[in-house]
């Protein structure tokens, strides 16, 4: 292995360090166990994300399979770009520990660690979340937007992930702020 290789890895390693000790989005965000278990699932997760999108239109809004020119361009579309899915992913992921990440440990009696119980338990909810979302005309078409369709301008991809992460909020029923963390909205 060269140089260059070596300082590649040091710093995605780096870069791991750093998201698992990244700021905490609510006061007692201090399950690192899961938080490791979210950022190494990240890539596998997105890249389900990308497959589903097209699945899940095919499925639910071309049920009788008619190939037409939009379901040409989706089935012909390659996305590479997950790197617009990072926000998305960690709302999603600290919406999640918001919800279900516990601090105290429990008592595993299946022989399993930590680790394992937590990454079958984010994986089977980021799966079951997405595909929630993704029943909502708006949600599905901004990702296709995004993913199929390929929309060019930066302004449009900034205004499409901000209509993802509002839908997202008002679905669970929390505000994600940048410095304040996650907060509950309160009900009208």
């Amino acid at each position: 292995m060269n140089k260059s290789n070596t300082k590649v890895i040091q710093l995605a390693d780096l870069q791991e360090e750093a998201i698992l000790a990244g700021k905490k989005l609510f006061p007692s965000d201090k399950n690192y166990i899961l938080k490791e278990v979210q950022v190494r699932t990240q890539q596998e997760l997105l890249l389900w994300l990308i497959d589903h999108i097209k699945e899940y239109y095919e499925l639910f809004y071309n049920p009788l399979g008619l190939v037409d020119d939009t379901i040409k361009t989706i089935r012909a579309a390659h996305f590479n770009n997950f790197n617009l899915f990072n926000e998305f992913y960690n709302h999603m992921a600290g919406i999640y520990r918001y919800k279900h990440g516990e601090v105290q440990l429990e008592f595993l009696f299946d022989g399993n660690s930590h680790y394992t119980k937590y990454k079958s338990e984010w994986k089977v909810t980021f799966m079951k979340w997405v595909t929630k979302l993704l029943a909502n005309p708006v949600v599905m078409r901004a990702f296709l937007e995004l993913t199929v369709f390929g929309v060019a301008r930066p302004r449009q991809v900034a205004l499409i992930l901000h209509r993802i992460k509002g839908y997202v909020e008002n679905h669970f029923g929390l505000k994600i702020y940048k410095y304040k963390g996650i907060q509950e909205t309160k009900a009208a």
